[in-house]
């Protein structure tokens, strides 16, 4: 197992036994020194552990928040936690029910793969994943992964150039009674959010865990616009939301390091869409109504010297989109779509000598869409795709080189598909163990080759698809280090570093541009590349017993530019929507009473457009939050209270041009656990 992975966290690995003593060698050096329990009068000794830094051997770079870092942290929602970690450019269009979107160094959200326990989670039409849609009460812990995966053995949809891990969390109770978790939480403008978790583990190995959470708000958050030198004061209309969320997760331990997992999912969004801010009209008159539902199941086994494991998952998704209005025959626009993808992964891993791996894995899908457009285009997409892997690994060294072979057949019921797309793409990664205890420092690099196919939305749609449109490829250079001390085991038993740079270049970036007013069209943009820095920090004080001091910061430097051709005006301009500097920091008091959070969310000036037009530039703006929690320990249970000030000095700003992002409001919520 890597060291900052759980045995039963992802897909089955192997390890030297030189090297697991190495890993364990290290898990010793760093233990020690972080309060996990809140204090309580009935305390008579002080259990500590030290926070693992996660990817600290890794040769790619591996940033990774647990339940507890959400606590200590104030992070209130799951693209709030993806925003406290480096590289990542997080695209939200306004309050609770706004899209969220995940870009990671420059490459945009279709190159983000967003995974759930193990198997990723696909949108065929848009290709891109709304993080908005996962609970991150319900969530063990989430980690991003950059440049490749750190794992020899995955499926190679998780081999993507940045990838969302999020995992289910499972019960540890050794009596094997069924526990329950309940959560009420209460925020501003009328958001309610119950939410119930069932969780049980059998003598036989057998764990249940089953959660259901409802989501309503009306999202009608004031906000500020200015026309000119007029200044108007109005409340966000048409913005109401409700979700229900309910999964069922069932796990088998089987004899030899053996595992079955199966998981059912059910998600139903229906919502009102305010859309952009117009001048004079505050009104809206659009509908969405978004279901998914899919099935998985995962098995894994492993024997002294080969690991294997084979999965499957079925999705179907559909939306449905209503514009209510005369001008529409009959008084609405109805626009639904329906999706459906059947999913299939296997592999094998092998240990060749001592200190080298093999693997093999391999993907095939087959995903399909229609809609009720008079211009309905049945469209499907078949894809197979193979990886082949070889690790070494030694006491001070980990390499690992990697081949994927993508094949893409593009089918149409009527009409010109998408041309068939073929490609292999390689990666490879290396990290060195240059200074050992007691400051172990870990220098990392890779090179790494993508290959993107245009979405459905890209290839097809109405008056914006082009079936003409050429994949994307990028090329990725990076370079890093991660640096791990205890200055103080007694008043400062952790500091931890990492600082990664990196040159990304895409060929054939797909964009759409304006062709009239109406009319638009997806292109091939050309040459885009991107250079950029990323830095984290996480510190620990104990400066007197019982009080402790957590530091966690981020900061990305990043130039994402156009160098397709010097007559166009994007020339050498900084891409849309993309900060030049961004960060994010927390600095949380722990103590015997209740612990105190302050954290701040940064970012530079940014440009609405590509060409940088007059008057389209989006201040920088800075946003605070606070927030106190306490854990009461009961008899036979534990309750949670917790109070959040987001946006604490009400700063008026905009991630996204015109869909203004809510100002100062609060959140309570309160857990019960049995």
């Amino acid at each position: 197992m890597t060291y900052d992975q759980a045995p039963e966290e992802g897909l089955a690995t192997t390890h030297h036994p030189t090297h697991y003593t190495h890993q364990a060698l290290i898990a010793l050096i760093v233990s020690a020194c972080i309060t996990l329990a809140e204090p309580d009068t009935l305390r008579t000794a002080e259990v500590t552990a030290q926070r693992r830094v996660a990817g600290l051997a890794t040769a790619v770079t591996v940033q990774r928040i647990d339940s507890a870092d959400i606590m200590r942290r104030g992070i209130t929602s799951t693209a709030d936690a993806l925003r406290r970690m480096a590289g990542v450019n997080l695209r939200d269009y306004g309050g609770a029910g706004g899209l969220k979107t995940v870009s990671v160094r420059g490459l945009g959200a279709g190159h983000t793969a967003v995974s759930y326990d193990g198997l990723a989670v696909t949108d065929t039409r848009q290709g891109q994943i709304d993080m908005g849609q996962f609970c991150i009460d319900n969530l063990a812990d989430i980690e991003l992964q950059t440049l490749d995966n750190a794992q020899l053995l995955v499926p190679v949809r998780n081999m993507a150039s940045a990838v969302v891990n999020m995992h289910t969390p499972w019960s540890l109770n050794p009596d094997h009674r069924w526990h329950a978790t309940t959560t009420l939480q209460h925020a501003s403008f009328n958001t309610w959010a119950p939410a119930l978790t069932l969780n049980k583990a059998w003598r036989s190995g057998t764990a249940m865990n089953v959660s259901s959470n409802y989501f309503f708000a009306d999202n009608n958050y004031p906000f500020t616009l200015k026309n000119g030198l007029t200044t108007s004061h109005l409340t966000r209309n048409n913005s109401r939301m409700q979700r229900v969320t309910t999964e069922a997760n069932v796990r088998q331990t089987l004899s030899h390091g053996g595992m079955v997992t199966a998981k059912a999912y059910f998600y139903h969004n229906y919502r009102h869409l305010p859309g952009m801010v117009h001048y004079y009209v505050n009104n809206g008159t659009e509908r969405l109504l978004e279901q998914t539902a899919f099935g998985q199941a995962h098995w894994q086994q492993q024997w002294q010297r080969l690991s294997v494991f084979a999965a499957a998952k079925y999705n179907w998704q559909t939306s449905q989109y209503t514009d209510i209005g005369g001008q529409y025959p009959g008084g609405a626009l109805h626009q639904n779509y329906w999706q459906r993808e059947a999913y299939a992964t296997a592999g094998a891993a092998l240990h060749l000598t001592a200190w080298l791996q093999a693997a093999y894995t391999t993907d095939y899908s087959h995903a399909s869409q229609n809609n009720n457009l008079p211009t309905d285009r049945a469209v499907s997409r078949d894809t197979w795709l193979q990886a082949l892997a070889l690790q070494l690994h030694t006491a001070r060294w980990q390499l690992m080189a990697r081949g994927i072979l993508h094949c893409y057949w593009n089918h149409m019921r009527h009409g010109t598909a998408a041309a068939n797309a073929q490609r292999l793409t390689p990666s490879l990664t290396a990290s060195y163990l240059a200074v050992r205890a007691p400051l172990w420092l870990y220098l990392r690099a890779g090179y790494k080759e993508s290959f993107r196919m245009p979405t459905f939305t890209e290839n097809y749609y109405y008056h914006l698809g082009s079936a003409t449109l050429k994949p994307e490829l990028t090329r990725q250079l990076s370079a890093g280090l991660t640096m791990q001390a205890a200055p103080s085991r007694k008043w400062w038993p952790l500091v931890a570093l990492t600082a990664d740079g990196y040159y990304n270049r895409v060929a054939d970036r797909i964009v759409s541009v304006p062709y009239n007013l109406f009319v638009w069209r997806t292109v091939n943009m050309g040459d885009v590349r991107t250079a950029g820095l990323d830095v984290t920090l996480q510190s620990t004080w104990q400066p007197v017993p019982r009080h402790t001091l957590l530091l966690a910061a981020n900061y990305t430097l990043q130039h994402s530019t156009d160098h397709t051709s010097d007559k166009l005006s994007t020339w050498h301009k900084q891409l849309a929507y993309t900060p030049v500097h961004s960060g994010a920091a927390s600095l949380t008091w722990q103590n015997p009473w209740v612990a105190v959070v302050g954290s701040v969310s940064y970012a530079s000036l940014r440009w609405c457009n590509n060409e940088h037009i007059a008057n389209t530039n989006l201040p920088a703006y800075a946003e605070w939050g606070f927030a106190i929690y306490r854990t009461l320990q009961l008899r036979h249970s534990q309750l949670t209270l917790r109070a959040d000030l987001v946006n604490a000095f009400d700063k008026r700003y905009e991630v996204i041009g015109r869909y203004p992002m809510p100002g100062r409001s609060y959140r309570l919520s309160i857990k019960y656990q049995l």
